[in-house]
């Protein structure tokens, strides 16, 4: 007997694979752009290509968006009731992001006292106050909290904001009317923001990078619509129901080369516009999300794409320890001589390492806190099917998605 279209299981191994690749891109951006200012010398060429992972995070914010509509949508066809599907979503996602936080929080600032002896810093000054906000996950909105009791923790903040709102969203955005309608009112919020906050109601001003009115969730929001416009336009090529044309690539990757030149215009290229860089990196990352549906399967399953993909959140954490510790071997003597004439190949190196110990890292709390957390939350909910295959599946494809 054939079955509906309704009753088949909304995430497949072509969709689980392009999005784990995404996100493997996506955290070797990050490291590359926090490791780059440690290197002793690099040409301008390797600079520049760092300096662009930075971008990475809006990457893991468009796929955040594509997995949590997807995700919304399942548990509503699945559990129907939608108090049971808001109680799904919240709880899940609580429990996915919170414990590991947490210990970073711990981690970080038992870290921060450690250097204190040694005239150095990973944190920026913050004080009690600030960690609360953390704890309670509104950081992102108030500027002495928002990146310095974590690092990189803003697109934490970021991400719960959207967690909030998330659920409203995806039942407004089902709709082709109520996605238009969701996607100008957030281009209408975000430019109200950009010009009473960052502009202070003044005619004219720039939004900087890395700083505050760049972190803070209304200029990130729009990255999160476009991962909608992504699963309702592109759905059937995400799961594997439809391959793209040939032509269809060529102007995927014709539109993808557009966004990346006004991303590199308007971001870290030159600067001319950093409030709307994040929408630009958005848009090359859908157009990526896309492309890599095409990619021969058997590349986007590599153990390392996988491996890196499935503990991106971990490693995202973990990285700027394992940046600490690259950093105290570069800054050594002899490293120093060798790199004034092998730059590149120092980075490299440095890449690698950084990577792998932040991947261990990762391995170490996946073990010890995520899988015992997810397995605490299936059995509590008591909602998903004993079968351990499928189990692993759905971990895979909808609790563990979210990379920043």
């Amino acid at each position: 007997m054939r079955k509906r279209r309704e009753d088949l299981p909304m995430t497949s191994p072509a969709r689980i694979a392009a999005l784990d690749a995404g996100r493997t891109l996506a955290v070797i951006g990050v490291i590359a752009v926090h490791l780059a200012p440690w290197m002793v010398t690099s040409p301008v060429w390797l600079d520049t290509l760092a300096n662009l992972g930075q971008y990475g995070v809006q990457c893991f914010f468009v796929i955040s968006a594509i997995t949590i509509f997807s995700s919304i949508e399942h548990d509503a066809q699945r559990l129907g009731a939608t108090r049971e599907v808001l109680r799904n979503f919240y709880v899940k996602r609580i429990a996915r992001i919170a414990p590991l936080y947490y210990l970073a929080i711990l981690g970080y600032t038992s870290i921060e006292f450690a250097l204190h002896f040694v005239h150095g810093h990973i944190q920026t000054p913050h004080d009690l106050s600030d960690v609360f906000l953390n704890v309670l996950f509104i950081h992102a909105w108030f500027p002495s909290a928002t990146d310095s009791v974590v690092p990189g923790g803003w697109s934490i903040g970021v991400e719960m904001f959207f967690y909030m709102i998330a659920p409203a969203l995806v039942f407004v955005c089902r709709m082709l009317r109520g996605l238009i309608m969701v996607s100008l009112a957030t281009a209408l919020f975000a430019l109200s923001c950009w010009y009473f906050g960052a502009c202070d109601g003044g005619p004219a001003c720039r939004v900087v990078n890395n700083e505050f009115f760049y972190f803070w969730p209304p200029m990130q929001l729009p990255c999160f619509i476009i991962g909608f416009w992504v699963w309702r336009l592109a759905r059937d090529y995400l799961v594997g129901d439809r391959q793209l044309s040939s032509r269809a690539c060529a102007r995927l990757a014709a539109g993808g080369l557009a966004a990346f030149v006004a991303l590199f215009l308007a971001g870290t290229g030159r600067g001319l516009a950093h409030g709307v860089a994040p929408t630009f990196a958005a848009l090359a990352t859908a157009a990526l999300m896309l492309l890599l549906t095409r990619v021969p399967f058997r590349l986007l399953k590599a153990p390392a794409t996988v491996m890196l993909g499935k503990y991106s959140f971990g490693i995202y954490v973990w990285h700027f320890v394992a940046i600490l510790v690259v950093r105290a071997v570069v800054r050594l003597d002899a490293v120093d001589d060798f790199a004034e004439d092998h730059a590149v190949l120092v980075f490299a190196v440095s890449m690698i390492a950084a990577t792998t110990l932040a991947y261990v890292g990762a391995r170490i709390t996946a073990r010890r806190i995520e899988e015992p957390c997810a397995r605490w939350v299936r059995e509590w909910l008591g909602k998903d099917p004993a079968d351990p295959a499928r189990i692993r599946a759905r971990s895979v494809a909808v609790d563990g998605t979210e990379g920043v």
